[in-house]
């Protein structure tokens, strides 16, 4: 900046607060740069390591042309000295000449070493070649994937939650964030894969002292490749050079009122994130309405032995997730938009409040006609303001209530705690609830053909099961007349009709019993 200055401007004196502000833009420049510009330095730093490495390259090179020059010209001297018949001199010729040919040698041996490091550096400096760290990041990739394959083809009523699967996520979750730090190459990515490693092996040890199937040599077969990993980037020459990126901790200072920025990658994360969780947080929600409804405070049925519901606490209720989503797109610019439309904030609060309601029951009615057509979830057709038995005026505005508190508090409060998060730690966090969401939806939301064959067929088992148990009873009660007896064996439901004749045989034996019972009784009048 004072290079452009003229010559007059530079005779001039600088006014201090102009100074003071070129100092202070100085300064902010260099907090920038040291905030955004992480491994730029230690990238300059490798480049002009690999350019001094191709220099002295370059020289060596140099130096053994010169020390063939000098060999070549000490053998042609051995040979004139050898014509001329001097024994002496000749010997001492020959001896220079052997000299010569070692010092050629020696400088060639030389030459091709600095090559090949300059070769190295240069390589080195590159910074999208991993090497063989590209094989440890597909590695990363193949294990999330099929680990969540693994689940796809998993019921959730056969899982077991025992310490090799919590393991096993664990893993999973670690691999995803190590995934992530090697697309950035970041620093870290090298003490993070040691720590993985070893956190696998530690694993693996601990799991099989509990099983009851603990071996040494097995345990080291099995972990050979995490042993491996931890020799590799404690001791590759590459793992220094090419992983150079600091992992960022930089926090912007923000104003008090932060402005929700609606576009760019934090914004589609933000919302990713607020899906994934508040898919869990909603079936806690429906959890505690069904408490109510238990309790009689409000109007409704609940199934207690629904699984999905009361054994399942991380089951995802995706609808409540996209919901969230909707009221990040749609309701809270429309509830900024009234507040500034409006003077008075009470009318923008209603509007606010009716159009969430109705957003929400439309997004419940929707999914009731897709996933609840026969009213295997949910059944609102006894109660009060009921549309198709999918939605009803009580939840309608329940929703509206917890859409509103959303809206006007939740959102925008975590989008301003969020905005002061630094960027790198956010996307970390992103990366773990999107495995997290992945391994969720992998389990308990999505269901191959082949699970959905099977548990349609024990579902209508079951049902068959529950009306033969309320059936038989209702036979066998002493209370019931035999003609009772005999019309619902006739009319029963789910009854082959070979159980149907052996029923009604045995309603006929027990009237004919009953006949003579009366008979006999009549007979002793």
């Amino acid at each position: 900046m004072e290079k452009n200055l003229t010559e007059s401007d530079a005779r001039e004196p600088i006014p201090d607060d102009i100074e003071q502000r070129m100092r202070a833009l100085e300064n902010a420049e260099q907090a920038v740069e040291a905030a955004f510009g992480t491994g730029k330095a230690d990238r300059a730093a490798i480049t002009k390591a690999a350019q001094d490495d191709a220099h002295e390259a370059v020289r060596k090179v140099g130096e053994a042309l010169e020390a063939d020059e000098k060999a070549d010209e000490a053998n042609r001297l051995a040979v004139i000295t050898a014509n001329m018949g001097d024994r002496e001199k000749t010997k001492n010729a020959r001896a220079r000449a052997r000299q010569a040919r070692r010092d050629a040698k020696k400088a060639h041996r030389s030459a091709t070493k600095s090559a090949k490091e300059a070769y190295e550096a240069i390589k080195f400096s590159q910074p999208g070649k991993l090497g063989f760290m590209r094989v440890v990041q597909v590695g990363y990739a193949i294990s999330i994937a099929g680990t969540l394959y693994a689940l796809l083809l998993t019921s959730r009523d056969s899982i077991v939650y025992d310490s090799v699967t919590i393991v096993s996520w664990i893993t999973v979750i670690l691999h995803g964030v190590g995934f992530w730090f090697f697309v950035n190459y970041f620093k870290i990515t090298k003490k993070f894969v040691i720590f993985t490693a070893a956190f696998s092996i530690v694993a693996s040890v601990v799991t099989s002292i509990i099983g009851g199937h603990f071996s040494l040599i097995e345990l080291i077969i099995g972990n050979l490749w995490h042993i491996f990993l931890i020799f590799y980037f404690s001791l590759s020459k590459r793992v220094d050079t090419v992983l150079v990126n600091d992992f960022s901790t930089y926090r912007p200072k923000l104003q008090a009122q932060v402005e929700i920025k609606r576009s760019g990658w934090p914004f589609v994360r933000n919302l990713i994130i607020y899906f994934v969780v508040f898919s869990v947080l909603g079936h806690w929600m429906e959890a505690g309405m069904c408490q109510f409804i238990r309790l009689g405070w409000v109007q409704g049925e609940y199934d207690p032995s629904n699984t999905m519901l009361w054994r399942d606490w991380l089951y995802p209720y995706p609808m409540e997730g996209a919901a969230v989503v909707i009221i990040a797109l749609v309701l809270y610019p429309l509830w900024q938009y009234l507040l500034r439309r409006f003077k008075n904030p009470i009318y923008a609060y209603v509007i606010s409040f009716f159009a969430n309601a109705l957003t929400c029951s439309a997004i419940e009615f929707t999914m009731g006609i897709i996933v609840n057509s026969n009213y295997q979830l949910w059944d609102y057709r006894e109660n009060f303001g009921n549309i198709m038995g999918q939605v009803c005026l009580q939840n309608a505005l329940a929703f509206g209530v917890a859409a509103s508190v959303i809206a006007w508090f939740v959102y925008p409060t975590l989008e301003r705690w969020l905005a002061r998060v630094p960027n790198d730690t956010m996307n970390i966090v992103f990366v773990v609830v999107a495995v997290i969401g992945g391994i969720l939806w992998s389990l308990y939301i999505i269901d191959p053909p082949g699970n959905h064959a099977v548990s349609e067929e024990e579902a209508k088992q079951t049902r068959i099961e529950e009306e033969q148990a309320d059936y038989y009873p209702s036979i066998l009660s002493t209370d019931v007349s035999l003609d009772t007896m005999n019309e619902l064996a006739k009319k029963g439901p789910n009854i082959s009709q070979e159980e149907r004749d052996k029923i009604l045989r045995q309603v006929e034996e027990m009237q004919k019993d009953l006949q003579v019972i009366k008979d006999t009784i009549q007979y002793d009048k």
